[in-house]
This record gives C-alpha cells, sequence and structure tokens, in this order.
C-alpha cells in the first residue's frame, strides 16, 4: 500500500509528460491553442506534483528525475518547436514541403533550438544542486514556456488571426484600419508577424534560463507572511492580473480598455519578470549572501 502511495505524485508527473506530447502532436496538426490547453493542464500537474509528493511524503530520487524529463518535453521541446513554427509561419513557408525550402528559412527557424537546449542545461544543472535556495537562479523553465505558449494565444483569441499564413505590415495596417485597432495593437501584431521578434525572444528567454539572475518561486515556507511575502506577492499580482482580465465586461466603470482579454498572460509574465528585478535589487544578494555564509 505504501509503495502505491510513494507512486501517486509520479502520476501527476507522466501526466505532465502526456500532456507536453499531446501538445507537440496538436501542433503538429496545426491547432496550436489546443496545444496550450495541454500545456496549461500540463503546468498545473507540474506544480502538484511536488506539492503532494510533500503533502503524502513520498519524496523520491525516481521523482526527481522524471519530473525534469517530464520538463523537458513541456517545458523546453513544446516551447521550441511553437517558435520553430512561428518562425516558418512568419517567413511563409509553413504550407511548403521542408525539402522544398531554402537554407536561410531552415537557419532562421533553427534559431528555436536554443530553447530545448537551455532548458535541457538547465534542468540537468537542477539536479546536481545539492542545496535548493527559496528562490530560481536564472528564469524557470514554466514561466519561459507561459511567455511562448501566450504567442498563439494572443494571435488566435484576441486578434482572430489566420496565424498559419504571414501577414505583411501593409496587409496589417488593413486589417487594423477595417477592425477598429488602436496603434499600439497594430504595432503589435506586426511585431508578431516579424521572423526576428522570434529570434531576439529566443536568445533572450535561453540566456536568462541559464543566468544566474535571481527569480522568484512560487514555493511556501508554512503561511506566515514574512517568510513568504514574494510567494505571496506573485499570488497577489495573479488576482490583479485577473480583475485586468474581467475589467473589458465591467459595465460600470467610466472608461474603455479595450480587448485586452487575452493579454492577460503576458500582462502577468511582465508583472512576474517586475517582481523578480525588484526582489533581485532589494533580496537576492542577501539571500545569496546568507546562503553562502551557511555552506561555509
Amino acid at each position: 500500500m505504501r509503495s502505491i502511495i510513494r507512486f501517486i505524485p509520479n502520476l501527476f508527473t507522466l501526466g505532465n509528460l502526456f500532456c507536453g506530447f499531446m501538445a507537440l502532436v496538436y501542433i503538429a496538426r496545426e491547432q496550436m491553442v489546443t496545444a496550450v490547453v495541454f500545456v496549461g493542464v500540463a503546468l498545473v500537474l507540474d506544480f502538484f506534483d511536488g506539492f503532494i509528493a510533500r503533502a503524502l511524503k513520498a519524496q523520491s530520487e525516481l521523482g526527481v528525475q522524471l519530473d525534469s524529463l517530464a520538463d523537458l518535453v513541456t517545458s523546453g521541446v513544446v516551447p521550441g518547436f511553437i517558435l520553430f513554427q512561428m518562425m516558418v509561419i512568419t517567413q511563409g513557408y509553413y504550407f511548403v514541403e521542408i525539402g522544398d525550402w531554402p537554407m536561410t528559412v531552415l537557419l532562421n527557424a533553427s534559431v528555436a533550438g536554443l530553447i530545448p537546449m537551455a532548458s535541457a542545461y538547465r534542468l540537468g544543472k537542477f539536479n546536481l544542486l545539492e542545496n535548493h535556495a527559496s528562490h530560481f537562479q536564472g528564469l524557470a523553465t514554466p514561466a519561459m514556456t507561459m511567455v511562448v505558449v501566450s504567442i498563439p494565444l494572443v494571435l488566435e483569441m484576441n486578434y482572430h488571426l489566420n496565424f498559419y499564413n504571414p501577414l505583411t505590415p501593409t496587409f496589417v495596417d488593413l486589417l487594423g484600419g477595417e477592425r477598429r485597432w488602436d496603434a499600439s495593437d497594430i504595432g503589435l501584431v506586426k511585431l508578431m508577424f516579424n521572423t526576428l521578434t522570434y529570434q531576439i525572444l529566443a536568445v533572450f528567454l535561453a540566456i536568462m534560463m541559464v543566468s544566474s539572475i535571481p527569480t522568484l518561486s512560487l514555493k511556501f515556507k508554512g503561511l506566515g507572511w514574512q517568510k513568504n511575502k514574494w510567494s505571496y506577492g506573485i499570488l497577489i499580482w495573479a488576482a490583479v492580473s485577473y480583475l485586468i482580465f474581467l475589467l473589458p465586461y465591467l459595465s460600470f466603470i467610466p472608461f474603455s480598455v479595450g480587448a485586452i482579454d487575452y493579454l492577460i498572460l503576458p500582462i502577468f509574465m511582465a508583472g512576474y519578470f517586475l517582481l523578480s528585478f525588484i526582489y533581485a535589487t532589494f533580496e537576492g544578494s542577501k539571500s545569496k549572501r546568507t546562503a553562502d555564509e551557511i555552506q561555509s
């Protein structure tokens, strides 16, 4: 019976892996938004496997290894594949047989391979750590994944675009005028149909993952405020982000905010990066000194 209980957290981890596998299937079948749903479920399972393992006192070395292997697929291969597809789409070769691609198209899109490579390096390095701090060193793979999966979600759900065909800047201007987009919407859509945007994003996220910059973790040490104020800060920002999500549906507010519904994920991530920057400025160096003192 104890063996069964100890394996329960691993079922959540394997569920995470299965969802990552299904996300790859749906990305390949031109249904990226459905793939995003699978990634969302995978991230929830990834959060709860460790929580359940601690609650059942069922932590194991096998669980640690399985967690990293599952994360490599869901938070490494999947976002890398999404960026690869977006780079091919923006070059206008998505519906062209890969054997007919010019070498430049493949080389441009191959920058997306930095994402699974950096994820594998980060996860492997994490497994070798003997002492895990209360914050992350560098950008966590689930946070990176949330940034990437917001792209197809915003394009399809917020702007109602068939993003598998490239849109020229001139066409975006015409479409924006017809749909009465403001200048920020038009500029954002143009960026999201530019190959260079995704190349820069892939390089930036890869560097962030392997860097030593302190970023916030959602790990709680009990329920007290003092030891968990930064984790509570993430939850508070999540609640504020949800209120922002509701603004277009509130009839009593005296101003219009436009259709920002599906921009909520990038809005949340922007706030997360800002909180992490504040943490790194005021708390990260202090935590590092404390850890070094303990080790010495």
